[in-house]
């Protein structure tokens, strides 16, 4: 197995437990919002997407397969040791570096019996591609927490003085063209006064004596804005309307 060594490893990183709960809440649509996307997780995040589906260097699988021959009661001969080790490259080599870890070396080991003894290829595949694929789920998660942070870091589009004076013109050109009047922005319509309680008190007031048969409709507007004006008006209007309502009633 030693033959097979040639080259130092590359690294990979192994989310955090608090990028992991983060990676989770993404996989299950949670909502993130900008005050979880921390400087330090969205580089982990970054680090995790960029390193995590590495493939292991050869050597690195030789080692984990030396250690487990240890454990096993059939290991691999010092014959058969180089054999043994291009076959689980061939087969295996493909998978995530981080799989060739302590924890799925001991996983092997604490299978009862098929524990006991040296897997063959596809076993060892079999037994490995769980953890691979969680691998595989971390960095995509990874990947679109990155991109979340992007997004969220991404400024604003904002529309220019320039350009909304170019606006203007080619709304103004078009106006001419279609023959609408320009628009004059800086006329305004004069504002007109509205008359108040008494004013339009005094007018009904006014076209009740000029018009007693409309007294039907005039005499309960009058009632209504004599109650809106209060006790400030003077008691001769609802003597008027009075009047001429008992007058109409007659």
């Amino acid at each position: 197995m030693n033959a097979i060594a040639t080259r130092q490893p590359a690294p990979t990183h192994k989310p955090s437990a608090d990028l992991s709960a983060l990676l989770d809440a993404v996989r299950s649509t949670s909502a993130i919002t900008p005050r979880d996307l921390t400087a330090q997780r969205v580089a982990e995040a970054r680090l995790v997407a960029a390193t995590s589906l590495r493939p292991a260097e050869p050597e690195v699988i030789v080692a984990w397969l030396k250690k487990l021959a240890l454990l096993v009661a059939n290991g691999p001969e010092a014959g058969r040791a180089r054999q043994q080790a291009e076959a689980m490259v061939e087969i295996c080599g493909d998978l995530p570096a981080a799989v060739w870890c302590p924890e799925t070396r001991k996983a092997w080991c604490q299978q009862g019996d098929k524990g006991k003894f040296w897997p063959v290829a596809a076993e060892l595949y079999a037994h490995l591609l769980p953890y691979a694929e969680r691998i595989k789920r971390d960095a995509m998660a990874a990947q679109r927490l990155v991109a979340m942070a992007e997004r969220a870091a991404k400024p604003r589009a904002t529309v220019s003085a320039e350009e909304r004076r170019a606006v203007a013109s080619q709304m103004a050109a078009w106006c001419k063209r279609m023959g609408h009047a320009e628009p004059q922005p800086d006329q305004r319509c004069p504002s007109q006064p509205q008359p108040g309680v008494s004013e339009r008190l005094a007018a009904y007031r006014r076209q009740l004596a000029a018009e007693p048969e409309a007294g039907v409709w005039l005499v309960l507007l009058i009632a209504k804005l004599e109650a809106q004006a209060g006790h400030n008006m003077p008691k001769e209007p609802r003597g008027l309307a009075e009047s001429v309502q008992k007058a109409i009633s007659r």
